[in-house]
C-alpha cells in the first residue's frame, strides 16, 4: 500500500510538471484569444447569463428578475434564448460582425442585439467595488448582497436584453392602468421581502414637494390620469391609502419637519431639485434596508441618480429612471431649414459646445411661414447650475465620500465660469426664449417646440401632453447637454430631483417597508410613463433603437448639481444680476456678478446645512 501511495504521489508531481510546461509555452496571441472569446462557451452561447434576442430573464409580468436565475443551466454559464439575428453555425455572432462596448462590458450585432458580456470574474469584482457592504476581503455574504451569483449575471444581462427590457421591449404598448405593466414583487429591491398585496389597508403620509402633478399617462378611456389621480386610483386596485397634502417646495420640507418634530405622520419625504439639500437634511439612510443592483433589481428604480444623491456616505433617495433634463429639439423643422442635425452629431461623435455653438448660430430668424423663430429656451436658474458639468464641474454638489453630509462649493472654480460664459455667449446673440413662466412649460416659448417656432428647448416636460395638430405631424428628437473642448469635458443628463425618502424619525416603523414598497411602486410606474411617451405619441415616436439608445444614456451619464432652492432667502438676486446673466441680455456679465455673489453664495449653503438640526 506504501509503496501504491508513494507512485501516485510521483505520477501527480510528474503530470503537474507537464501542465507548467504546456502553459508557460503559450505566447501572447494565445493570452489575446483567449481573452478576446473569454464570454463565449463550446455551444455558441454566451458566458454570464447573456441573452441573444428573445431569450430572456423575465419571469410573471415581465420584471427583470428570475428566482435563481432560471435562465441558465448547469449553475447559469449558457443562455437558452433564441435569437433572430445573424448567426454562424456555432450559434455566435463572427467577431466582425460585432461591436464592442468597452464601457458597458458587452456587444451587440449589426442589428442592436446584445451577443455577450461580462464574466463572472468582472461581475464579482465590480460589485465588491460598488457596494459599500463589505468585509476586510472585499467579499459579499450572499444573504448581504441581496442576490446570488447566478441571478447576478441575469439581472445585470437582462439590462442590455433590449427586446425583454418591459420599458422598451419591441413589442411593448401603453400602459393605461394604474398599476405597471410589469411585475415588481420579486425584484428583491425591499430587502423585507414586501410585497404589493401588503400595501392593502395601509396608510403612507406625505407632503408634495410641488404644486402641480409630476407625470400623467392616459387611462382606457381616453383621460388624463395625473399623479394625483394615481394615488386615488391606487385605493381602488391595491386598497393602499395615499394621504397626501399639496405643498411647494420649502414649505413642504417644513411641515414635514414640524410632523417629524410633533410626532405626526409623516412616512415619506417627497423631494425635487429645489428642496435639496434641505429635504436630504431631515431625511435616513436606506442603505440597509433596499438591494440596488442596476435595472435587474427593480425595472423603475434609477440605480446611477440614487448614487449621484448619496448623502454621508449612504443611499437616501429612490428614484425613477429617465427624470432628467437632456435637449430637446424639432428634427423635422431642423432639416426642412437644412441645418446640420444635432443627434446625428451627437452619434458621430461630434456634438460638443462648438458644434451647439454652431447650430445656434445658424438658426434663421424666421420660419417658412414668416414667424418669429425662437433658437433656444431654458429658464435661467436651471441654466446656471446644468452647464458647469458639461466642463465636469457641478457649481454645488453633494460630496457622496464623505463620513457627513457635506456639500462642495465650485461657485467660483475657472471651470464653472467657463462653462457660464460659454452659455451666456451663446443665449446673448441667438433668439433666445427665457422662461420664467408660472404654469410648467406653457410659456409661448416652450409651446413653440410643439407649433414651429422653437427650435430648440433645454427643458420639456416628457410627462405633460402637448396636442396640437403641428406636433402630430413633425419629429421631436434629444441630445445630451454638449460636452466642453477641455479634457473634463462631458455629455450628460441634468436629474431634475423626483424622488422620494425615508423621514429621519417615524411615527409607524412598522410603516416603513410599507413606505419604501410604494416608493418602488410609485418610481416604477412613473418611469413607465415616461417610455411610454416616448414610444407611443406623434411627437416624440421613437422607435425600439431609439428608446434603446436613450435608455443607455440616461442610466449612465446622469450628474446632479444642486439648485438650492434658487437661493431664495438670501441677498443673491438682491445685491448681483447673477440670474439676469442667463437671460439673453449682454448688458451682464455672469463672471462679474458671480464674484459679487460667491460669498453670499457660501453663507448660504452654510446655512441650508443647519436645516433640521
Amino acid at each position: 500500500m506504501k509503496k501504491l501511495s508513494r507512485y501516485l504521489a510521483v505520477l501527480l508531481i510528474v503530470l503537474m510538471i507537464a501542465s507548467l510546461a504546456v502553459s508557460c509555452k503559450k505566447g501572447p496571441a494565445d493570452d489575446d484569444t483567449a481573452y478576446t472569446d473569454s464570454n463565449e462557451s463550446e455551444g455558441g452561447g454566451t458566458e454570464g447569463g447573456n441573452e441573444d434576442g428573445e431569450g430572456g430573464t423575465t419571469s410573471g409580468g415581465g420584471g427583470n428578475t428570475s428566482g435563481g436565475g432560471s435562465n441558465t443551466s448547469g449553475g447559469g454559464s449558457t443562455n437558452t434564448g433564441t435569437g433572430d439575428h445573424k448567426q454562424d453555425q456555432g450559434g455566435s455572432v463572427p467577431d466582425d460582425e460585432k461591436t464592442f462596448h468597452e464601457e458597458g462590458g458587452y456587444a451587440t450585432d449589426s442589428e442592436g442585439n446584445v451577443t455577450n458580456t461580462k464574466t463572472d470574474e468582472e461581475y464579482d469584482d465590480e460589485y465588491r467595488f460598488q457596494t459599500s457592504i463589505t468585509n476586510d476581503n472585499g467579499f459579499i455574504p450572499d444573504e448581504e448582497q441581496g442576490l446570488e451569483k447566478s441571478e447576478r449575471r441575469a439581472t445585470e444581462a437582462s439590462k442590455y436584453n433590449f427586446d425583454q427590457n418591459p420599458l422598451i421591449n419591441r413589442d411593448r404598448k401603453q400602459n393605461d392602468g394604474a398599476m405597471p405593466s410589469f411585475n415588481i414583487d420579486d425584484t428583491g429591491f425591499v430587502r423585507a421581502g414586501t410585497k404589493i398585496a401588503d400595501l392593502k389597508g395601509k396608510t403612507v403620509t406625505f407632503f408634495t414637494a410641488d404644486n402641480f402633478a409630476a407625470w400623467s399617462y392616459r387611462n382606457k378611456k381616453g383621460e388624463t390620469i395625473d399623479e394625483w389621480d394615481w394615488f386615488a386610483e391606487l385605493k381602488k386596485e391595491i386598497g393602499l391609502n395615499v394621504k397626501y397634502t399639496v405643498k411647494q417646495h420649502e414649505e413642504s420640507v417644513e411641515a414635514a419637519l414640524q410632523a417629524m418634530n410633533t410626532g405626526k405622520a409623516c412616512d415619506i419625504i417627497y423631494s425635487n431639485h429645489v428642496v435639496f439639500p434641505s429635504s436630504l437634511c431631515i431625511s435616513r439612510s436606506i442603505t440597509e434596508v433596499v438591494n440596488i443592483n442596476d435595472l435587474g433589481s427593480s425595472p423603475g428604480v434609477c440605480k446611477n441618480t440614487m448614487d449621484v444623491a448619496k448623502w454621508g456616505n449612504t443611499l437616501r433617495l429612490i428614484a425613477p429612471i429617465g427624470v432628467v433634463d437632456v435637449i430637446w429639439y424639432n428634427q423635422t423643422l431642423t432639416q426642412e431649414l437644412n441645418l446640420s442635425d444635432p443627434h446625428l452629431m451627437w452619434e458621430n461623435g461630434a456634438w460638443n459646445w462648438d458644434s451647439f455653438r454652431k447650430y445656434m448660430f445658424s438658426v434663421p430668424a424666421t420660419n417658412r411661414n414668416g414667424e418669429s423663430l425662437v433658437a433656444f429656451v431654458q429658464w435661467p436658474s436651471n441654466a446656471s447650475y446644468i452647464w458647469p458639468s458639461t466642463n465636469g464641474t457641478p457649481r454645488i454638489y453633494i460630496d457622496a465620500d464623505a463620513d457627513k453630509p457635506t456639500l462642495i462649493n465650485n461657485w467660483l472654480n475657472p471651470k464653472t465660469l467657463e462653462a457660464w460664459d460659454f452659455i451666456t455667449n451663446v443665449c446673448n446673440n441667438v433668439n433666445y426664449g427665457c422662461s420664467t413662466e408660472i404654469s410648467p412649460g406653457n410659456q409661448k416659448e416652450h409651446m413653440g417646440l410643439y407649433l414651429g417656432t422653437t427650435i430648440m428647448s433645454a427643458t420639456m416636460y416628457t410627462q405633460v401632453y402637448r396636442d396640437t395638430e403641428y406636433s402630430k405631424s413633425v419629429q421631436i428628437n434629444w441630445v445630451p447637454y454638449p460636452k466642453s473642448g477641455t479634457d473634463t469635458g462631458q455629455e450628460i443628463c441634468q436629474y431634475y430631483g423626483f424622488g422620494m425618502m425615508l423621514p429621519r424619525t417615524t411615527k409607524d416603523k412598522n410603516n416603513v417597508d410599507i413606505a419604501l414598497k410604494f416608493m418602488e411602486l410609485w418610481a416604477t410606474r412613473f418611469t413607465e410613463t415616461l417610455f411610454d411617451n416616448l414610444y407611443t405619441f406623434e411627437y416624440y415616436n421613437f422607435n425600439y433603437m431609439q428608446r434603446k439608445q436613450y435608455f443607455d444614456f440616461v442610466t449612465e451619464n446622469v450628474v446632479f448639481a444642486l439648485a438650492m432652492n434658487d437661493f431664495s432667502g438670501s441677498t443673491l438676486s438682491q445685491e448681483t444680476n447673477f440670474f439676469k446673466c442667463f437671460e439673453g441680455d449682454a448688458t451682464y456679465n455672469v463672471k462679474t456678478e458671480a464674484e459679487k455673489g460667491g460669498n453670499i453664495v457660501t453663507n448660504y449653503i452654510i446655512e441650508s446645512m443647519k436645516f433640521g438640526q
